[in-house]
């Protein structure tokens, strides 16, 4: 594993493998260790790049606002630091919406773009104010518990406790300015209008007991981006990167790896 200094707002950022790129994008409240599970499988056949999106991880948080299309921008430095001409994006949430921001304004970048646990808009602006309002004055910690309620089953609590625990003691580490800012960036979120642009050949994955991105908003991005692939995974809540681990890597890995793939 190789880590190394990003550009500009990506100063922490880690690759492994060799071969066409593909970037892992996170989901709000997480680090790059959220695609540990991930890295194995696609570095076995790729060039796999994680960062920590700004104000997460190791990544600071920039003074002011931002929106999803400034993350997107993140990113394009980031390939143009790696030397990446394109790239697969695999964006979780957050992740996946700013995946689709990329895609829709730069679409010679992208190979192909993976979207689990993705939507045009999540929420409203009203609650992701509010959260941001909380978590400025409380820290992160005070929305937690309920994060990882919606995140995993009530099965994998307890099945997997230390694992929840490890995304727990993530999320409570984040900085609050920049969780609330991406919280600020995510209720001004609109990319409905996005869909009848992005050309890219594009999964979606949707747990079927999502209530942070629905089925209804997954059907929704099926219907707008042409020529898409849409997967329900049956009891799946939010996060299917860590719940249903094995069925997302084999997912991932037959959709990259199928014929013509280039990035």
């Amino acid at each position: 594993m190789e880590p190394a200094e990003g550009h500009r707002m990506i100063p922490h950022h880690v690759t492994d493998g060799d071969g066409e790129t593909v970037v892992l994008i996170n989901s709000l409240g997480t680090t790059i260790d959220m695609w540990e599970p991930q890295v194995g499988p696609l570095s076995e056949r790729f060039r796999v790049v994680r960062f920590d999106t700004r104000g997460h991880g190791r990544t600071p948080t920039p003074p002011g606002e931002w929106t999803v299309d400034d993350l997107a921008g993140d990113i394009i430095d980031l390939l143009d630091h790696l030397g990446a001409r394109n790239a697969h994006l695999v964006g979780v949430s957050l992740g996946g919406a700013t995946a689709m921001a990329l895609a829709e304004h730069y679409p010679d970048r992208v190979g192909r773009l993976a979207l689990i646990s993705a939507a045009t808009r999540i929420g409203t602006y009203d609650s992701w104010r509010d959260r941001a309002t909380t978590v400025r004055a409380n820290g992160c910690q005070a929305v937690s518990a309920g994060a990882m309620d919606r995140w995993f089953s009530p099965a994998f609590h307890r099945s997997h406790p230390e694992t929840v625990a490890a995304f727990r003691e993530r999320f409570d580490a984040c900085d609050p300015e920049g969780y609330a800012g991406c919280c600020d960036a995510i209720g001004r979120m609109d990319l409905s209008g996005a869909l009848g642009h992005v050309t890219a050949e594009t999964l979606i994955v949707v747990g079927t007991d999502d209530e942070v991105t629905t089925v209804a908003d997954a059907r929704f991005l099926a219907e707008g981006i042409r020529g898409s692939r849409l997967v329900p995974v049956p009891g799946g809540k939010h996060l299917l990167t860590a719940e249903f681990a094995d069925l997302t890597n084999r997912l991932l890995v037959d959709f990259l790896t199928s014929s013509a793939a280039t990035a």
